[in-house]
């Protein structure tokens, strides 16, 4: 009984208010996409459209498109990079790095509607 009323006392000690007090300031950004800045990047495909169409990532980072369409579907570069998937079914997912700043156009060679725009920043 009296181990269990100290750890409790002992996790309530900790839940007093901090010396910083106040409230944090909210930071407004720019409309458009924001750049990843720590894990990967991950877009999906579905009902026949890349999602988001317009997606931005650093140099270096992992871009992941997952196929949740009930249809195959690849993913190749149009210009500002080479890259080409395999074919992509439904649950797999084809992922690629960008190695240097420039805006990527790519296209789903089996349905020529489906494209989307990758920006690289630094």
């Amino acid at each position: 009984g009296l181990a269990v009323a100290a750890v409790a006392a002992a996790g309530l000690a900790g839940c007093g208010a901090d010396s910083g007090g106040g409230f944090a300031t909210p930071t407004f950004q720019k409309a458009g996409p924001p750049a990843n800045r720590g894990g990967p990047v991950t877009l999906t495909m579905d009902n026949i459209a890349f999602m988001p169409a317009q997606a931005t990532a650093r140099v270096g980072q992992t871009v992941t498109w997952s196929n949740q369409d009930g249809v195959p579907h690849t993913v190749t570069a149009t210009s500002g990079a080479t890259f080409k998937s395999r074919i992509v079914q439904q649950g797999q997912s084809f992922s690629y790095r960008p190695v240097k700043v420039g805006t990527i156009q790519y296209v789903c060679t089996i349905h020529p509607n489906m494209r989307g725009t990758l920006q690289v920043v630094g």
